[in-house]
């Protein structure tokens, strides 16, 4: 099943999870005369639809994929951005496999540290995390990340953890 979804947008390059495909309005001017415009996120190359009211256009016939997120409309001059959507599939290539993992998490904590294979260069980094049981069961517990450093991050959860079963599963975006 694919689930199109409009995800926050990111100081930088924040991917949540491979192949993510999103519903997305594209940017630019809208003066009659401009035929540039820009995603909101990196896409892969041909893995990008664009619709004009309602009307699909076509690489490269109607548009041509010009940059990472940016594409140039080939005969189209739009007036107003409702009329121009954009569904695409994120490019993950800035992701970093390395920097994931599975914690565990002791009986009674109320935070987890996790501690990176090594460092990064800087804390401009998105950590995508998930409380799940090695049980079955869903998990109780909300998590937030709270500080960031270059060696990792510290994952508080709403209460302690009340047995030996869960796992923080966690993976690092640039």
């Amino acid at each position: 099943m694919i689930i199109l979804r409009k995800i926050a947008l990111p100081a930088a390059q924040e991917i949540y999870r491979n192949g993510t495909i999103v519903a997305d309005t594209i940017s630019g001017s809208l003066d009659g005369s401009n035929q540039t415009f820009y995603t909101t996120y990196k896409y892969k190359q041909d893995r990008i639809d664009l619709h004009f009211n309602g009307q699909a256009l076509h690489a490269p016939y109607d548009f041509d994929q010009t940059g990472d997120n940016e594409i140039t409309l080939i005969y189209i001059k739009p007036e107003s951005d409702e009329h121009l959507r954009a569904t695409y599939e994120i490019d993950t290539s800035g992701y970093d496999p390395s920097y994931r993992g599975a914690t565990p998490v002791l009986f009674n904590a109320v935070s987890q540290d996790v501690v990176f294979p090594s460092p990064l260069a800087d804390v401009s980094y998105n950590a995508n995390i998930e409380l799940v049981t090695s049980d079955g069961n869903p998990s109780v517990y909300s998590s937030v990340v709270g500080s960031k450093t270059v060696n990792g991050f510290t994952v508080f959860f709403s209460g302690e953890i009340d047995t030996g079963n869960y796992i923080l599963e966690w993976e690092v975006f640039r």
